[in-house]
């Protein structure tokens, strides 16, 4: 029986070693062999040479995995949050408004999707309306930490209020003292105030 196994292994081994083989001596054909070289707009793009926000092959596949679950659960908001998740990690950030929304009309007053949301507001250059979100979720869910953290980097960097951006992040660090981003914040904010002198 040993033997028999042993000689199963060894024709396999010997048919993958072919199968190398035969794949390097096509590309090696196929390398030399005249022809029409293409140029560089005219190629497909490799993985380093995608256009930018292009999804990738593995965030494609979540993508249409996702929208294959939005039909069947058509009325779970997760699906598109995760969509929407996706889109904003690729830069997207109109479609990962878009899907934020979407959830937020099945499952309202989600601090984190609402927070997500302004951000999105924020990148496409509508600091008021990433405001007025981030308000808004202050309200229902007060200090909501990202909210806050969020609602700082608008308003120092999107409206140029460096006092206002100071002061809110200032109440966030008073109200979460073990707040994981708290050294960065408060080196942020130390530079401002100095620069502001």
């Amino acid at each position: 029986m040993a033997l028999g196994k042993f000689g199963t292994n060894l024709i396999f081994a010997c048919l993958v070693a072919l199968l190398g083989l035969t794949a390097v001596t096509s590309i090696f054909i196929k390398a030399n062999q005249p022809g029409i070289r293409q140029t560089e707009s005219a190629q497909e793009p490799s993985g380093s040479q995608m256009p930018a926000n292009h999804p990738s092959v593995e965030a494609a596949g979540k993508l249409a995995d996702l929208e294959q679950l939005i039909i069947k659960e058509p009325q779970n908001p997760d699906h598109r949050t995760q969509i929407g998740n996706l889109y904003y990690d690729m830069g997207q950030y109109d479609k990962a408004a878009d899907f934020y929304q979407q959830s937020l009309g099945i499952r309202p007053r989600d601090p984190n999707v609402e927070t997500d949301l302004a951000t999105c507001f924020y990148y496409l250059g509508q600091s008021d309306k990433a405001l007025e979100i981030l308000d808004k979720v202050l309200e229902y869910s007060p200090g909501f930490p990202m909210a806050m953290l969020n609602k700082g980097v608008v308003l120092v960097d999107g409206k140029r209020d460096i006092k206002g951006g100071i002061a809110v992040w200032e109440n966030l660090l008073r109200s979460n003292p073990s707040f994981p981003q708290k050294a960065e914040l408060e080196q942020r904010i130390s530079q401002l105030k100095a620069s502001a002198k």
